[in-house]
């Protein structure tokens, strides 16, 4: 299982356990401009969704996700 650190418009890292993917979160917030670090949530996230991140990462899509019963899954992939 893999887990995601979010805010509630972008996915900022996702990583093997919990203690990582804040770490890199907060890192690439920070990096990118965030400046809400306090914002950033972590929580398990969809196998689907990871795979979905991937390809909206190679084609320039987007992935709408929600928190669904404690997991971050895709909800849909729209072009960007």
């Amino acid at each position: 299982m893999k887990f995601a650190a979010y805010t509630e418009e972008t996915i900022w890292a996702v990583e093997d356990d919990e203690a990582t993917a804040r770490s890199e979160g907060e890192a690439s917030m920070q990096e990118n401009g965030g400046s809400d670090v306090a914002a950033l949530k972590v929580a398990p996230i969809d196998d689907d969704l990871v795979e979905a991140l991937a390809q909206a990462e190679a084609s320039g899509t987007d992935v709408l996700f929600d928190l669904i019963d404690g997991e971050l899954c895709e909800v849909e992939t729209v072009e960007g």
